[in-house]
């Protein structure tokens, strides 16, 4: 499901005036630029925190490096302008995420505490929503709706099997938000410091991901919300 990685973009779903799409390759700096773009924006606001152009370059290469592992979404408005975005990657052999590396967490010691039936395990990061152009838009969803139908079809994705696990790197108030939408994210390890924001890593089990699949189906993008 959606591994088959296209070169450009393609469209998956169309809300009024904005449309979701699958993020190609040949679109893949640009995706990389919006994040790190929203991400200096909204952590200098909040802790004063300013990435670096070192910064972009890992973001560029490592988005480069998974394309094959990894399925990208962006929003996009009538002008072509990313307005949100998200990215899945699949754990496969030599792929290591900063919840292992970072954050020093042992995913098989925690799949085997939890006792989890584990099919595949899939990373979610890249989430970022330029809520300043929604507002001053007008556009016809809000960031709260673009987060859910960003989270519905990237889980969908990642749940594509029974039993696949969900791991992250989340910003505080991102964990609150995910609670707030009915999400049974678990912390697994310490807060640590993360691209300038406290971060913790999380999973969400398989089980926890279809129940939530279920009571948020996909959207009816020709209709308000």
């Amino acid at each position: 499901m959606f591994l088959n990685q296209p070169q450009q973009d393609v469209p998956v779903a169309a809300h009024d005036s904005v449309t979701l799409y699958q993020i190609g390759q040949n679109n893949l700096a640009n995706f990389s630029q919006f994040v790190f773009d929203m991400y200096s924006y909204h952590y200098f606001k909040k802790y004063q925190w300013y990435p670096t152009i070192h910064d972009l370059y890992k973001m560029q290469q490592s988005d480069q490096e998974q394309f094959q592992h990894s399925v990208y979404f962006g929003y996009r408005n009538k002008q072509n302008q990313i307005l949100g975005t998200i990215k899945a990657t699949r754990k496969d052999e030599g792929v290591i995420f900063p919840i292992e590396y970072e954050f020093e967490v042992d995913l098989e010691q925690i799949i085997q505490e939890k006792e989890l039936k584990v099919n595949e395990v899939w990373h979610l990061g890249r989430l970022a929503i330029d809520s300043n152009t929604l507002r001053s838009q007008k556009l016809p969803i809000t960031s709260r709706q673009m987060f859910r139908y960003l989270l519905i079809h990237s889980l969908g994705v990642i749940n594509h099997h029974p039993n696949n696990l969900m791991i992250a790197e989340s910003d505080v108030l991102i964990y609150e938000i995910f609670h707030s939408l009915g999400l049974n994210m678990q912390v697994v390890g310490k807060l640590r410091q993360c691209l300038g924001s406290p971060t913790y890593p999380v999973i969400i089990t398989g089980e926890d991901m279809h129940k939530w699949l279920s009571q948020n189906p996909l959207p009816n993008y020709n209709k308000s919300e």
